[in-house]
């Protein structure tokens, strides 16, 4: 009877955490991630704010004359206001990401509706943004999530990830980006060392790059727009 019970709990797991992630990640089903088939990107940021580095960012993005969308943790938004305040201002957008960055494939239910709910009534209710979409930390989402999304907010992936969480050879962030440019791209970067798996001074690298990616992007015949302009 125990391996009966030991065997539905694995297959109950199974289709609440691993089944969802393989439909959206390896199947591409659902998840926006690219845009439009035209020469344009969107250059996306996760993790923040963080007030070590997201305000030289948005620094680097103003500079090159970028918007991007920010995929923001709900704890830390409320905790720097301004920043998120700033990116409004200055024409980002500003998405989901979750109230902390915890794994959603292994939240309960209600701890994964509180962890979406928390973050979307926040933005809205402290600075009046009504966000359209969500991207789960680490791109990864259990059942309860899935359909929570296909109700509220569309689900948005990525096309270019460069690990850019890890400190690489200077240039190094900047040319995997490049290489893999394609029209609709949606590319992820973060600007916070502070979650599992991330280096201290990841984002530095980030930051620097933005110039040049900007000039690189822009020779090669792309723009960069924000989601919301997709979508």
């Amino acid at each position: 009877m125990w391996r009966w019970i030991a065997v539905a709990a694995f297959v109950l797991l199974c289709l609440y955490a691993l089944v969802p992630n393989l439909l959206i990640r390896l199947c591409r089903l659902w998840a926006l991630r690219t845009g439009p088939a035209r020469r344009e990107i969107a250059l996306t940021f996760d993790d923040g704010p963080d007030p070590k580095y997201t305000g030289r960012l948005l620094d680097a993005l103003k500079a090159a004359g970028v918007r991007a969308t920010f995929f923001v943790v709900g704890q830390k938004a409320l905790a720097h206001p301004d920043l998120i305040r700033r990116m409004m201002a200055e024409g980002h957008q500003v998405e989901v990401h979750g109230w902390t960055h915890a794994f959603v494939p292994l939240l309960p239910p209600r701890r994964t509706l509180w962890q979406f709910r928390r973050t979307t009534d926040a933005l809205g209710r402290t600075f009046g943004v009504r966000p359209r979409f969500y991207r789960p930390t680490w791109g990864a989402l259990n059942a309860v999530t899935l359909g929570l999304v296909f109700r509220t907010h569309r689900l948005v992936t990525w096309s270019i990830m460069v690990g850019d969480w890890r400190l690489q050879p200077p240039g190094q962030v900047l040319q995997r980006v490049v290489e893999r440019l394609h029209p609709g791209a949606i590319v992820v970067l973060h600007d916070s060392d502070d979650t599992w798996g991330a280096e201290t001074g990841a984002p530095e690298q980030v930051i620097a790059l933005i110039p040049e990616l900007a000039q690189r992007v822009r020779a090669a015949g792309y723009s960069f727009r924000t989601l919301d302009e997709w979508y």
